[in-house]
């Protein structure tokens, strides 16, 4: 796993005093894109490029500036893979892929989505277990996912969490998209994590790596909210971003 990055990112840092529990998103917070499916989709296109942990750890908020430079200001769900585009154009030039072989690695990666969100989506970012460890010694926490049916299983495969008493980190609710039938940013995904966590939703923070379906999606269900912004990518936004899960913990004490 890469080295963090820094962590002096912190704009309108909301007072934890008036925070009681706290919702996590899963992509782009605990897991990344791995590097070795990424890697296999850009030789398919015939392109020699192996790409390290680091980089797809780095490339993959690139894809989220993607997203967010067509859709901030659209309520589309991911579901729609015309989001997948916008990232994966970001993404796999942040790797150095070039412009001309882009929508060759493109058609090789929509090709590999048959694997499923869990034969991708497996790089564990260590440093946000660490802080999620810390939050969750100190607040209540849940965890709420745009996904494919198997949130469940990646918590407990990755080692992330658990839905009550055992060896991983304890949480009140693990809610998938899929499951539920609903996908951020649509703000009903939300209110079964609020029900579980039994918290008024203004005291409820909710922690993601997207605007249009974090930082949209939570604030419309009247959640405080975070984005995850490791390299500092959003810095013409004004919602609260910092750079990982550690910092964020660094907040609570």
């Amino acid at each position: 796993m890469p080295a963090r990055p820094g962590r002096g990112l912190l704009i309108a840092v909301i007072d934890p005093a008036e925070i009681d529990a706290v919702v996590f998103d899963m992509g782009g917070v605990f897991v990344v894109p791995h590097f070795e499916p990424m890697g296999e989709a850009i030789r398919a296109a015939g392109i020699d490029l192996v790409p390290d942990p680091a980089d797809t750890y780095r490339a993959h908020y690139y894809g989220v500036r993607g997203i967010t430079d067509r859709l901030a200001h659209q309520e589309v769900s991911e579901a729609d893979r015309q989001v997948w585009t916008y990232y994966d154009r970001a993404y796999f030039t942040a790797i150095g892929v070039s412009e001309e072989s882009l929508d060759d690695v493109i058609t090789a990666r929509n090709a590999q989505r048959s694997m499923g969100v869990q034969g991708v989506w497996r790089q564990v970012v260590a440093h946000n277990l660490e802080g999620f460890v810390r939050i969750a010694a100190l607040r209540s926490v849940a965890v709420v996912s745009n996904n494919d049916g198997t949130a469940v299983e990646q918590c407990l495969e990755f080692e992330i969490c658990q839905v009550g008493p055992g060896p991983l980190t304890t949480v009140a609710a693990i809610v998938d998209s899929t499951l539920v039938g609903v996908a951020k940013p649509d703000p009903r995904i939300f209110d079964s994590a609020v029900e579980a966590l039994d918290v008024p939703r203004e005291r409820i923070l909710y922690v993601g790596d997207t605007v249009h379906a974090d930082v949209l999606g939570a604030t419309a269900a009247g959640l405080a909210v975070v984005q995850v912004d490791p390299f500092d990518l959003h810095d013409d936004h004004d919602h609260w971003r910092v750079p990982d899960l550690v910092a964020l913990a660094d907040q609570f004490g």
